[in-house]
Formats: C-alpha cells, structure tokens, sequence
C-alpha cells in the first residue's frame, strides 16, 4: 500500500543525467548532512526549489572564483543546510577532485555499472567521491538509480527499529562501524525479499512516513484511509 505513495528513482537513470543533475544531487547529499528538514522546505517549494538550484548550479560555480564563499552565503541565504561553510568546502573540493570531475567533465560514474554488485560499487564510490560514506553514499546511488539494493541507515530508518523493535544501536554507531552497518543492511534485504519489496523503497517509505502520526497520515493520503474500509 505506502509502496504506491512513494516514489523510486529508475535503476539505470544516471546514464541519462545531465552532469548538472548529478551535481544538484551531490550537492543535496551534503546539504542534508545533520538535518534533511533544511533540503525537505526547499524541495517542497517548487519556486524556491528552482531558485536554490539555478543558484548553486555547475553553470553558476563555473562565474564564481570563490566557490567556498559563494555557496557559503548562499546557502545561509536559502537556510540549505545547518553547516553552511562546512558544506561549501566539501563542495569545492568536489568541482577539484579528479575522480568526481575531470577536465571539467563528470567522471564519477566511469566503469561503473547498476548491473554490478551494489556494494562493491558503493565501496568504489566511497573511494572515489571524499565526502561519501556508508549512508551517503547509499542515498546517493538510489537517487541516482544506480541500485535499489542498498539503504540509507539514517536517523528515520533506525529510528523506526528503535521505536517498534526495540533495536539498541544509535545511528552514528551504525554509520561508523562497516560491520554493523552491513549486518543490519543484511537483515533489511532480508526482510525485504520476503515482501517482495526493494531495500530502496523501503528507504523511501521510511523516509517519507516515519515521522508522520496516524491522522496526519490519513488526512494528507485519504487513499490509505480508503484501504482500511
């Protein structure tokens, strides 16, 4: 039922990307570093939402010299993001790094496969791409359509197990430690293969309706409220 309320990006859409979409992309995995609420307001205004991303674009970066202190301000000015300098810098780094661009041309993605072993190619995207790591990197490769067989183990999945299952381990813990995030991702798939459901649309469903109470639930998705009855 929520699967139909949710949803989730095409495996494969990140061979018909533009670099600029790849960009904004990147650009949201470090804005919502800390907090997603930030990106969450901007994307829930179309206008506003257009307005960010003309602003922090490849195109823009290419008429700044200082990218840092542009999109510092920039982001302060749309509150994106809680880290607004932190954020800038990783950025930089990114439009530098020669894994991610090359000669101005977007890299990221060479040799690399949806049809490939999902962690395997999340590990390459770690190396390649500095400021991805086991969550960010696992948003980043549903967003973009490179798999659907990993997860985000983010504050809202985690925080679904803590709250119905009883699960002990805070999400920083899971997020630093490679054994414990691949143990619980495991279980997950698992778990997901039984309900005939993907590991990403599990993320999206968590993501979109963890944080939302019953009547808010029915009053804003009157067709779940029609599934009951």
């Amino acid at each position: 039922m929520f699967g139909k309320l949710v949803e989730v990006e095409p495996i494969g859409e990140y061979r018909t990307m533009t670099p600029n979409q790849v960009w904004l992309t990147l650009v949201g995995e470090v804005c919502v570093r800390g907090s997603a609420r930030h990106m969450e307001r901007l994307r829930s205004d179309p206008s506003l939402r257009a307005e960010f991303e003309g602003a922090v674009s490849l195109k823009a970066m290419n008429h700044e010299r200082n990218v840092v202190s542009y999109l510092t301000n920039t982001f302060r000015d749309f509150s994106a993001t809680r880290f607004p300098k932190r954020g800038a810098e990783y950025l930089a780094t990114l439009l530098q790094f020669p894994a991610v661009f090359h000669k101005d041309k977007l890299v990221l993605f060479n040799q690399l496969s949806h049809k490939a072993s999902a962690v395997q190619t999340r590990d390459e995207l770690i190396k390649r791409c500095p400021i991805f790591r086991l969550k960010s990197a696992s948003d980043f490769m549903i967003s973009v359509g490179l798999s659907h067989d990993v997860i985000a183990l983010d504050t809202r999945v985690v925080g679904t197990l803590q709250k119905h299952l009883s699960y002990n381990l805070t999400p920083a813990r899971i997020q630093s430690q490679r054994g414990l995030y691949l143990s619980l991702e495991v279980a997950l798939r698992d778990f997901c293969n039984e309900q005939n459901i993907s590991l990403a649309l599990l993320d999206r469903i968590l993501f979109k309706f963890s944080n939302m109470g019953a009547i808010d639930l029915i009053v804003k998705y009157p067709e779940v409220r029609s599934s009951f009855g």
